[in-house]
């Protein structure tokens, strides 16, 4: 009898949709998460953006005034300060329009993996950065909170995460068990020395 609840347990999870994609490509391939932006990532580029057109319109205003021109000295401090709101108005626009959609790039051809923040364009943010050999292991750790689990990668043996997707422990177990294989990669000098 349990045998057969684990069994439709397990059906039952494979019928829900997973929220996450798994892309291959030439040098490895990619996975998106597929959860939406934080709460806090929304309102931090939404004040940015704003702040950033102040700062902007503050540039612009600096350097249109018709009295920069007869003022002499006080027209180089309007100058310096127009570059200074200009180079702020930059940043922050910057940040806005960063994006907030998050992958992992796992290339095989050069041993590292990526974390990622695609703008609204497509245009990749690269995050962070770490060779395989930085990886200290790849894990399901369950959420109380949404009720999935979670596949992180634990960097180094410290308990700093790279989380990877979320989803149920049956769809999430085929990408563990790929991205543990992939992983698993003898240095080159240890192969040679092998040998």
């Amino acid at each position: 009898m349990s045998n057969a609840n684990v069994s439709v347990n397990r059906r039952q999870q494979l019928a829900k949709p997973s929220t996450f994609s798994v892309e291959d490509t030439y040098w490895g391939y990619i996975v998106r998460s597929g959860r939406g932006p934080s709460l806090g990532v929304m309102a931090s580029q939404a004040v940015s953006f704003f702040l950033g057109a102040c700062f902007l319109t503050a540039c612009f205003s600096i350097l249109l005034l018709p009295t920069l021109m007869f003022d002499g000295d006080i027209g180089v401090f309007r100058v310096g300060a127009a570059t200074l709101f200009g180079t702020i108005a930059i940043y922050l626009l910057w940040f806005a329009s960063r994006g907030s959609r998050t992958e992992l790039h796992v290339d095989n051809s050069v041993g590292e993996i990526r974390e990622v923040i695609c703008n609204r364009a497509g245009k990749p943010t690269t995050i962070g950065c770490y060779g395989f050999d930085a990886i200290g292991g790849v894990f399901l750790d369950y959420n109380e909170r949404i009720g999935m689990h979670s596949l992180v990668l634990r960097y180094r043996n410290t308990v700093q995460t790279v989380p990877v997707a979320e989803g149920t422990e049956a769809q999430l177990i085929g990408l563990r068990d790929r991205l543990g294989q992939d992983l698993m990669v003898v240095p080159q000098s240890s192969a040679s020395v092998a040998a």
